[in-house]
């Protein structure tokens, strides 16, 4: 009987588990300068090649435990960077950056993953010559 019970255990749990990666939500998502006051400043989706740090910030909500989110940088399409960031609470802010360099013009993205792997949100951003 003990073996059938610990079965149902980890079934429940799991099944818990995906339920709140499922409930992650990204209430906003942005492209900034840099951040002030756990906040971006600079909001835009087209840079300069002088530019220096693109920050990407996300506002995530909808978890109980901690987890990981990763941002994954593209520039036209070749994977840059794979950053992953801790979630800790219900109502959490975070961000990475990247150092644009001055021959990286034309198009970036940024998609945000969540614990499952699924894709929670994706936006664009794109580097002009000064």
């Amino acid at each position: 009987m003990k073996p059938q019970l610990l079965t149902l255990f980890l079934l429940l749990f799991s099944f818990v588990g995906t339920v709140h990666a499922q409930d992650i939500e990204v209430t906003q998502f942005e492209f900034a300068t840099a951040i002030e006051d756990r906040k971006p400043a600079g909001i835009d989706t087209a840079f300069t090649t002088d530019v220096g740090n693109i920050y990407s910030f996300t506002h995530i909500q909808g978890i109980s435990d901690t987890t990981q989110i990763t941002h994954k940088w593209y520039y036209k399409e070749v994977e840059k960077a794979s950053v992953e960031l801790t979630v800790a609470s219900d109502d959490w802010r975070t961000w990475s950056s990247k150092t644009i360099s001055q021959n990286w013009t034309g198009p970036w993205r940024v998609m945000v993953i969540g614990p499952d792997g699924d894709v929670l949100a994706s936006k664009n951003f794109v580097i002009k010559e000064n």
